[in-house]
């Protein structure tokens, strides 16, 4: 019995998150039947949830800020701070990420309500050959939810509805003194409100969608991807549970964007043993699409790369998840681990590189369980970025740091050897044992201007003192199925399966866990779905 006429498309894509909606956006406009299916009663994936920073290199918007940039000065900075080795595979796929973002970025302006705004966001390693102090970051503008008629209602809520966007955040440094920061944006906020306008990544997803839908782009919610169908070969279709009735869908090409592995115990038990915990993203990212892809005969890669980050936690869809936090930026803040020592610069990029150190022969974390350690100038400064007390086991509070150290479980005299030893970094403006607040990006991001000799430092010496648990939180893992430049997806022999691409956080991440800006999620995540797009249409 054949597929019914209704259930045949052009391209099929799995995921509603800014891989996904680029990726059918991208293919609907040249002429495609797409359809996007989408497991959760709502639409954005991770995307709708995120900050909505977009690490585009060589954007048409950097003349707003009077820079300039160039594909050699990419390309030597992507080379100089990635993993030893990389460039021998990811080469490639770093130049067609270079060539597409500039593209895509105006691709989705042209053919969609999204707007995106600079920011002065710096590269992490902006002295780096090639880096950059700003320019390379752009964000989405605040976008209305009513121009989504009915679709209004299915778009992904993000963790704290606050109408603030990201270069207000960033450019403001709002974290510092969030009282000043209201006072000037209270009038914007409000309008925002009042006239529904959202922001960071429900802005993204809403002007996606909205171009998508515009474009003829078919969406199902509540549509479980179950199996890939091949036939020679080559992918024909999918199978799919939708509003729990099963369903088979034929098409020309599957493009595969259904997010990181982070909700599937064994999947992260086997790659990232030990504790997950606040976990940052939404509960249907399981896996799906690196399962599917493996079965097809896909060469799965890079499957330990993931963004490690600290969060605070929040209830969300009634259970505890993580929402990225910068509480550990600020000065009169440190992190150690059951020594009671520091083992990080605590602003450093992907700080959950220094949590996946283990011991060589054990096996065992050697930074974990680790601690935010807080004084009483932070708490007088920016009592707003304390723990919070609601949740149970998140926050600690003690006259001296013997006792704090106790009601943790953390080695009582490396703590107060710690806090003396940061004391002395501080009140001279340099961090002589990991380098915080010696860079551009850690001088310019999350830090308080205020604060004199270094807007990161601050001496951690007057009670009473403070502790908050530092959990290893996932904001995406970052392996999958390995692709080519053209976003198809590879066998083990390094050929292409026909029919299959991919793209976003279930790909096999050619920057890894070190990533190179602030947006270096979503802006791969909206080329590599763009690509995809292209590919999977013929263009």
């Amino acid at each position: 019995m054949g597929i019914a006429a209704e259930n045949r498309f052009d391209v099929i894509v799995v995921g509603t998150g800014a891989a996904g909606l680029s990726a059918a956006l991208a293919a609907s406009v040249q002429g495609r039947r797409v359809i996007v299916l989408e497991k959760a009663p709502v639409v954005g994936g991770t995307t709708a949830m995120s900050g909505g920073c977009i690490w585009v290199p060589g954007h048409h918007h950097m003349a707003r800020l009077d820079v300039s940039d160039s594909r050699d000065a990419v390309m030597e900075y992507i080379r100089a701070v990635s993993p030893d080795g990389w460039h021998n595979t990811e080469e490639p796929l770093w130049a067609a990420f270079v060539d597409h973002a500039p593209k895509m970025l105006k691709f989705v302006e042209t053919h969609s309500p999204a707007r995106f705004t600079p920011n002065r966001d710096p590269d992490p390693y902006a002295e780096a050959p090639g880096g950059m102090a700003f320019g390379r970051n752009v964000s989405p503008a605040p976008i209305r939810i009513a121009i989504l008629g009915d679709w209004a209602a299915k778009v992904r809520r993000p963790t704290i509805d606050l109408r603030i966007n990201y270069e207000e955040v960033v450019d403001r440094h709002f974290f510092s003194n969030p009282k000043k920061g209201m006072r000037t944006l209270l009038p914007r906020l409000l309008w925002r409100k009042w006239t529904g306008r959202h922001v960071r990544g429900n802005a993204l997803t809403i002007g996606l969608l909205k171009g998508c839908l515009d474009h003829g782009v078919t969406v199902w919610t509540e549509a479980a991807a179950q199996r890939l169908v091949q036939d020679g070969g080559s992918v024909t279709g999918i199978e799919v549970l939708h509003d729990g009735e099963p369903v088979s869908l034929a098409a020309d090409a599957v493009i595969l964007a259904s997010g990181g592995f982070e909700w599937n115990a064994a999947m992260m038990a086997e790659h990232f043993p030990g504790p997950v915990e606040w976990t940052a993203t939404p509960s249907t990212n399981t896996g799906d699409g690196q399962r599917m892809a493996a079965e097809a005969g896909a060469q799965l890669d890079r499957m330990d790369q993931a963004l490690i980050m600290g969060t605070t936690p929040v209830t969300y869809e009634g259970r505890i998840q993580g929402q990225p936090a910068a509480d550990y930026f600020l000065p009169h803040s440190m992190i150690v681990n059951r020594h009671g020592a520091r083992f990080v610069n605590e602003k450093q990029m992907n700080i959950g590189l220094a949590f996946a150190e283990r011991d060589p022969e054990t096996g065992e974390h050697l930074h974990l369980p680790a601690w935010r350690i807080y004084d009483g100038q932070f708490a007088a400064k920016y009592p707003h970025a304390l723990p919070n007390k609601s949740v149970t086991g998140n926050h600690f509070r003690a006259d001296t740091l013997a006792e704090l150290a106790g009601m943790i479980g953390v080695n009582p005299a490396g703590l107060e050897e710690s806090a003396r030893r940061f004391s002395e970094f501080a009140r001279i403006g340099s961090d002589g044992d990991f380098g915080r607040g010696g860079t551009i990006w850690d001088r310019n991001r999350g830090g308080d201007p205020s604060h004199k000799p270094n807007p990161t430092l601050g001496t951690i010496e007057k009670p009473p003192f403070y502790a908050m648990p530092f959990k290893a939180s996932f904001l995406g893992t970052k392996g999958g199925p390995r692709t080519n430049e053209k976003a198809q997806v590879l066998r083990e022999d390094g050929t292409a399966i026909p029919g299959l691409y991919a793209a976003g956080n279930v790909m096999a991440n050619s920057f890894g866990s070190t990533g190179v800006g602030a947006g270096t999620t979503l802006g791969p995540c909206l080329t590599w779905g763009y690509i995809a797009g292209m590919s999977a249409a013929g263009a």
